[in-house]
This record gives structure tokens, sequence and C-alpha cells, in this order.
């Protein structure tokens, strides 16, 4: 660890916010005002601490050591693309020039993901989106996260009548029916101004021959299967890559895949839902022990929801509704600092990287965290208490049990209601977007952990998800990440589970002013709110912003999770003041574009292969 403090920066407020919603689209808004005015945990299994901080480390992809100096970020004079992969922004951005939008940008990007990282996203998985269109001045959420199947039953994932985690996370029974087809298909039909298939056409190229990312690299590295043995590929790894050598910089192709996306580019996003590769995927997921049927593939639909609108700072921020978390978790934590700071300016003087702010934000984490894991499921099938968990009064009262040395019993964050059961989220992909117009798209999308359920359908290419283990398979079993539910987020046919992709989009008077989400299991919220924090409160530039060590908190396990860039003498400080800090590689993986007075300024995130593009 570094033996420097950080000074912050000063900070202030932004723009206000003036638009008129339509009466049906009105979105579920909260303004942090200053002034406006716990059930029993379960007590912790032996190793949830251990098998927490192994999985964030997992799914941190072993990004190297310390960050360097940070360069100044991308700037692009009229439109930008942040994503996870310069030749997945590339694809963006030749949308753009060829006459596209952000939303046929954001498809392209999308789709060439799910190519050249099929670790994390594609085809086989499904996402949220958030779309602001300029000339309507208007924010649209749109659902297409995977459904349970219809005939998927609770006691399918028990053995022996425990939960029995490897069924919920490899094989058939993991799959939840894919989305992000539809969703990419609906996202242009509502408001791209090319063709799905021009937007399917920079993917498939990409499968004729596409460079190793360091990122892609690491994770199909040959490893020991067992002590002792000889390092050597993992199957899932050969069966979407052969024999291929996949170093860094080594080109490789995915013919198999490129197939695929020629039918789609020629059959449009039906040909996913019925045909052949519709009946590769039911027998994929049948023969590993699945119950997904043509029927759940030919009955998905993409659910357009009201976006969650947090007034912060004078920003009108935009975030998603349940079955994601993180409207929900930002506007609480966002609502802390407000109450707890009122003016911007109070909380810069902490300093970005001083444990007074740490300690703060951590705090406002674990209330965040712990609303989240009681409260929120899918709304189609469970009553969410959003009224209550946005209340500006409801922040207040949470900033008031917030102490500055010292940290609450666990029963004592959040609102406890509710029982506790368990659910995760993982290996994901972001991209941001802003085009030449105004208009902007954050774009979440996953297979859930690394490679998803291990399957591939036939000979499409497709990795499929392992979505079902984001439902809370038994009350009280603690899952790879720590994360605690409840029985709102129980397993049922046709519903979503619960998620954590974040993405993010904050407008001023006169348009966008952030997009940003990110990458990285129940980390997906803390990075992505800590990038923004570090643009409205810090003042930072986007590549300061998203450079900036980072911390995690989600109230169980406990433990405070810090990057090893976070100077020694501050996380010595946050002990002191009750805290136990864990260090982990990295926390997230976030993109960011922010408009500035000369145009937009995109962020390459340096713990990850990204690399934006724009013009």
């Amino acid at each position: 660890m570094s033996q420097s403090a950080r000074p912050g920066e000063e900070g202030g407020d932004l723009l206000n916010s003036g638009r008129a919603w339509p009466a049906r689209a009105v979105p579920h808004r909260v303004a942090l005002l200053a002034g406006a005015v716990a059930g029993t945990v379960a007590g912790t299994v032996a190793g949830t601490v251990a098998g927490t901080v192994a999985v964030l480390v997992a799914l941190s992809l072993a990004g190297g050591g310390a960050l360097a100096a940070t360069p100044p970020p991308f700037h692009a004079a009229h439109a930008a693309i942040a994503s996870d992969n310069a030749e997945a922004s590339a694809a963006g951005l030749a949308l753009l020039k060829a006459g596209g939008n952000a939303i046929d940008a954001a498809c392209a990007t999308a789709l060439a993901l799910g190519v050249v990282h099929p670790f994390a996203s594609g085809i086989g998985g499904g996402g949220f989106a958030l779309v602001y269109v300029a000339r309507e001045h208007r924010t649209y959420a749109f659902d297409f996260r995977e459904r349970a199947p219809a005939g998927i039953r609770a006691d399918m994932f028990l053995k022996d009548g425990k939960a029995d985690p490897k069924l919920s996370r490899e094989g058939g029974l993991a799959v939840g029916v894919p989305g992000e087809v539809r969703g990419l298909g609906e996202l242009v039909r509502r408001f791209g101004k090319l063709s799905f298939a021009r937007c399917v056409a920079p993917a498939e190229r990409l499968t004729r021959g596409a460079r190793v990312s360091w990122r892609l690299a690491e994770v199909a590295a040959d490893k020991p299967s067992a002590a002792g043995t000889a390092p050597s590929r993992d199957p899932i790894v050969s069966r979407i890559f052969g024999t291929q050598r996949l170093s860094e910089g080594d080109v490789f192709r995915r013919p198999d895949l490129g197939r695929t996306l020629a039918r789609l580019r020629a059959g449009g996003p039906g040909a996913f839902y019925k045909g052949p590769i519709a009946d590769a995927i039911v027998a994929a997921v049948k023969q590993g022990g699945g119950v997904m049927t043509a029927g759940d593939l030919e009955a998905y639909t993409v659910t357009e929801r009201v976006p969650i609108e947090v007034i912060y700072r004078g920003l009108s921020v935009m975030a998603m509704p349940p079955p994601s978390s993180c409207g929900a978790a930002l506007a609480e934590t966002l609502g802390i600092l407000a109450a707890r700071y009122p003016d911007g300016a109070a909380l810069a003087k902490l300093g970005a990287g001083s444990s007074a702010y740490l300690q703060v934000l951590a705090e406002a984490m674990k209330h965040a965290f712990a609303d989240r894991a009681r409260h929120l499921g899918d709304p189609d099938f469970v009553t969410v208490p959003l009224d209550h968990l946005l209340a500006p009064a409801y922040h207040a009262e949470l900033a008031g049990r917030i102490k500055d040395s010292g940290v609450l019993a666990a029963d004592k964050y959040g609102t406890p209601d509710a029982p506790a059961d368990q659910h995760r989220d993982g290996g994901t992909t972001h991209l941001s977007v802003v085009d030449a117009e105004g208009n902007a798209v954050a774009l979440t999308t996953t297979v859930n952990l690394g490679f998803g359920a291990h399957l591939v359908a036939g000979d499409t290419g497709i990795v499929l998800n392992d979505q079902m283990d984001d439902f809370a398979m038994q009350p009280g079993v603690p899952n790879g990440f720590g994360l605690i539910g409840s029985a709102q987020n129980a397993v049922a046919p046709g519903k979503r589970p619960l998620s954590s992709m974040t993405p993010l989009i904050a407008l001023d008077e006169a348009g966008v002013k952030v997009v940003a989400g990110a990458a990285g299991g129940p980390t997906i919220i803390t990075a992505t709110l800590q990038a923004f924090l570090n643009v409205v409160d810090f003042k930072m530039d986007a590549q300061a912003a998203i450079a900036a060590p980072r911390i995690h908190d989600q109230w169980f396990p406990e433990v405070l999770m810090v990057e090893p860039e976070i100077p020694r003498d501050v996380t010595e400080a946050l002990t002191a003041r009750g805290q136990k800090v864990k260090e982990i590689p990295h926390v997230g993986v976030s993109n960011l574009i922010v408009r500035t007075k000369n145009g937009l300024d995109a962020a390459a995130e340096p713990r990850s292969p990204s690399a934006p593009a724009g013009d």
C-alpha cells in the first residue's frame, strides 16, 4: 500500500434539471434535499468472509498492480463510446460514422463485446438499458433480464434438502431464458436510425478475426485442475475457442458464433427465439439437465419500466428500478450523503481519499445493501416498498445513525422488516454511449458468472447464462458473494432474479451530463457510485474519477473491502473507526462519459482493457 495520503478537491453544486415528463413516464422520483425530514441477520457462516473476498478477487480478474499516474481522459468533440474493449468501442463508432445514433452504436458495441469477452456477456445472457432521447427530453428504462423457465421449481436446486450451488451455477438448470437479443432488437426498433442487420454486422466481422485482450488471456489461461497437476485448458475455453492460441494480442476466430450472427442479421431478433438457434439452445439446456422449452424462448418479451430519478446536487440521476437493485441502492446512498452534507463543498472538503469520507460512504453503503437484501425483488411478482426506500425523510433518519468513529450492530442498518435469504450477481460488462444529437445509452449486460453456465448451445457458439444463481434458493445459506437476500427474490416460473447491474444517466438543464456503469457482481453498484461522486462532488475529470481507488461494503459479511492504492494511514484510520478492512485487487470495472464545456470526455478503465472511441 502507498504510504502517502491523497488530498481531496473542492466541490460544489451542478446545474438544475428542467424537464417535463409525459404522465405515463414520470419516474419514481426523490429529491435529496437537506432538512427532509432490524430484523435479525443470520449469523456469519464460517468462511463467508473469505469466500466473499475470494469471489470478488476472481471477479476483478487479477488486474495487475498499482494504478499508474492518471492520464487525461479521451476527448471527443461530438460523440463518444466507452466500453471494456477497444474493438467493441470501434464497432459502435463505425455505426455512428455510418449515420447511426447512440442506440445503434450501443447495440453494435454490446454484440461485439459478446464476441471478444464471452466470459462476461453475450447473446446467451441479458441485461438492462437506460436510453435518453434528446428530442423528447425523456429517459426510458428497458429490462431484458433473463427469466426463469416456466417449468422451473425451487426444489430442483436442492440436494438432500439443502441448496446445491452447482445446480444453479453450471449445467442446464442454471440457464435463464436469454433476453439480450430481444432487448437490443427492441432498442433499435424503437429508437435506432439503422437496421438491426447493420448493428449486427460489426460483431459478425469480429468473429472472423479479433485480438485477444489481456483480460481474455488471463481468464482463458491454463490452470491446474488439482493440486500438483499440470496446468490445462478449461473445457469451456476449449469448447468456445478450440485449440487456438489465446495469448494477449493473438488473433482468434469464432466461426460458429459468426454463423449464428449471420442468421440474426438476415432474420432479425426473432430468429433467435424460434427456429434452429432456439432448437439448439433448448437441446443444450435439456441435455444439461434443465427444463427450458421452445415455448419459453418464443414467449420471451422485453419489459419497459419506469426509471428511478434521484435529484442530487441539482443533477437528475436516472437509474433502473427493480429487478435491478441499483436505483434503490443509489438513491439511498446519495440521499444519506445529501442529508448529511447538504452543501457538496462540505463533503468535498473531507477529501476524496480521507478516512472521514470513506467512513461515511461505507456506512451509507451498508444501509443501502441491508435494504437491498431485505426488500428488493421482481416487481412483477412481489411488492417492493420503493416509496419508503426512496423517501428523503428515511434517508435523513439513516444519515443520523452514522457514527464518525464507530459502526452499528448489523441489524441496525436499513429497515429490518423482512427475513434474510440469499442472492448474487456476477461477471458482467457495461457500455456508455453519447451521440452528436445528445442521445445517450447506458447498457449493462451479463451471462452472470464467468462463462455463464459453462454450456454452449450446440454449434451456435452461444455461451448460455447461469442467471438462475441470482435467485434465493434457500434461506440462510451464504452464497459466494456473501450477499443476503429475502423471499422477495425466491425462484418462480417466469420471474426475473434480482440484479446489481447499474446503468446510470445523469442530466442537467443542457441534457446529458454523465453516463456510467460497471461490471463486477455487487461491486457494480459501489464502483458506479464512486465514479459518479468523484465527478460531481470532488470535481474530478472522467479519467481521474475512474482511476481513483475504491472501497466496497455490502453489509454482509461485515467487512470493508479496499483497493491496494488506498493509503495505509487511511486504512489504519478506518480500522480505528471500527471497520473490518480487507484488501482486494480492485473494486469493479467501470466506464464513464462526462459532458464538459469542450465536448465529451470518456475514461479508459485501468482495471480492464477498456478503450473509449469517438469523434
